[in-house]
């Protein structure tokens, strides 16, 4: 069900003409920017957007000139495990990484300690409306949230075409506290 689900999302997702994925990545970029959490952090790990994600270079480039740390993933397949590394030049501090996702160059990306994170950007394929998230099925972001500060914040970024009543979701799957897309911000109902 789950394989199902996924393909048919990132399909649709897929089918999006690009100008409405850039001008609703841009929507979303300024609404994450106005979060209270963003103003805050001063270290944000985020994702190299990949495959029609959320677009994520502007707001790396606004995260940066605001003085903020900003981090992505680097991915050791092997291990199942993501390494956050500084991101200190978007054009050519960056390569194709594993499963041709972009990631910072080890070389001139200094690692960041987990414990340093003020809130993560996650991507994922779907969400539903309590804010869990229908990952690519690896379970890298699942495990990466677990070693987080109890008091980091979790985002998932997504366009609506993403967003559902409910997602197939396992036990070990994270509730995050924000989702917003173009049209919404969504916070969990934890009451």
């Amino acid at each position: 069900m789950k394989k199902e689900f996924r393909k048919k999302v990132i399909s649709d997702r897929n089918n999006q003409n690009y100008e409405s994925l850039c001008k609703n990545s841009s929507i979303i970029t300024q609404k994450i920017l106005a979060l209270d959490c963003i103003k805050k952090a001063k270290n944000i790990m985020l994702y190299l957007d990949f495959n029609n994600e959320v677009k994520t270079d502007e707001l790396i480039v606004k995260l940066l000139s605001l003085g903020k740390t900003v981090s992505s993933p680097i991915t050791i397949k092997e291990e199942k495990k993501l390494i956050p590394s500084q991101i200190i030049d978007l054009k050519d501090g960056v390569k194709i990484g594993a499963y041709g996702i972009r990631e910072p160059k080890p070389e001139c990306s200094p690692e960041v300690e987990v414990k340093d994170i003020d809130v993560v950007i996650v991507p994922a394929v779907a969400y539903d409306k309590d804010c869990y998230r229908l990952g690519y099925g690896g379970g890298f972001y699942d495990r990466f949230i677990e070693r987080l500060r109890e008091d980091a914040i979790t985002v998932g970024i997504a366009f609506d075409l993403q967003i559902f009543d409910s997602v197939p979701k396992e036990d070990h799957d994270a509730q995050l506290d924000y989702i917003i897309t173009e049209s919404q911000i969504l916070t969990p109902n934890k009451f």
